[in-house]
């Protein structure tokens, strides 16, 4: 009878060839497997991105009915002082005394906050306006650390900025400094931009970026997160051929802010009509698409 009982054992059990093969065949449909659920991942991640680009977009334009049609700004603006330039930051540097066209912190000397101070009240995120360092603090915690950091960026965003001084924060996404207040060194004075932008459905105002700078990384504070232009009615198709050695039909901006590993050769860019595309990285693709709309 034990013997038996053994026997019945023996015959029960696996060889270690049979588990050599299981094994075999088990790490085979994970090899074959993994690809697919990097795709479905990734095919996530870039729906979960337009969808917080949307949601910027559309506190963007909350902020505009509360602000007379002005977005919030984006860009290093420059006003006229004794022949030359400084940055501007205060509400009479921009012509907004009343203080009817942005959100400004600060309690004697006020200064422009950054984009996503701007619409941060309109998502739901208590800011707190004291000072710039109160300001930073409420920015990087709660919905606004997490709507403006891209689900497949693997650095978990760049800590950068939009408006001088307007307050650093953790942010995957750069804003379009042409259509939000931007102005040229050469040519100091102030110019900001109301939603009443020609063709909205063609002109970006935000997308996927790095920062921009040949010195900027993600633990730099001064990281500019804007996009820039090089000439009148520069598209994004420029911007890109610049970044793969071409040469642009007009001028366009710094080639750093491509980030070409995020989506795997396409990118997320947020309109001024409030709707958001999934691009492909191609010229014919980001050819339609203005960065200026003809604001220089």
């Amino acid at each position: 009878m034990i013997i038996s009982r053994r026997l019945n054992a023996v015959a029960r059990a696996f060889t270690l060839v049979e588990l050599l093969v299981v094994i075999g065949i088990i790490a085979l449909l994970i090899a074959i497997l993994l690809p697919a659920l990097s795709k479905a991942r990734e095919k996530s991640n870039q729906l979960k991105c337009c969808a917080q680009q949307r949601q910027i977009l559309q506190g963007m334009m909350l902020h505009a009915n509360d602000h007379r049609g002005y977005m919030p700004m984006a860009g290093q603006i420059n006003v006229s002082a004794n022949g030359g330039f400084t940055l501007a930051s205060t509400p009479d540097d921009v012509q907004d005394s009343r203080r009817e066209k942005y959100e400004y912190y600060g309690t004697t000397t006020l200064h422009i906050t950054s984009t996503a101070a701007g619409i941060g009240k309109y998502l739901g995120q208590g800011i707190d306006f004291t000072s710039k360092q109160t300001l930073e603090d409420s920015l990087n915690t709660g919905v606004i650390r997490q709507i403006m950091v891209c689900p497949s960026d693997k650095d978990g965003g760049r800590y950068g900025v939009t408006v001088q001084q307007g307050g650093s924060h953790w942010s995957s996404y750069a804003f379009n400094e042409a259509a939000l207040g931007w102005w040229t060194a050469g040519n100091p004075g102030y110019r900001g931009h109301s939603v009443r932008f020609p063709r909205a459905s063609d002109l970006m105002l935000l997308a996927d970026a790095a920062p921009r700078g040949a010195s900027f990384s993600s633990e730099d504070p001064n990281s500019w997160m804007l996009w820039n232009d090089g000439d009148r009615d520069c598209t994004m198709g420029d911007w890109y051929r610049q970044c793969i050695g071409k040469p642009p039909v007009k001028g366009a901006g710094d080639p750093r802010l491509l980030d070409k590993v995020r989506h795997k050769g396409r990118i997320m860019v947020g309109f001024a009509d409030g709707h958001v595309d999934n691009v492909t990285l191609s010229e014919g693709d980001l050819d339609p698409i203005s960065l200026s709309m003809g604001f220089r």
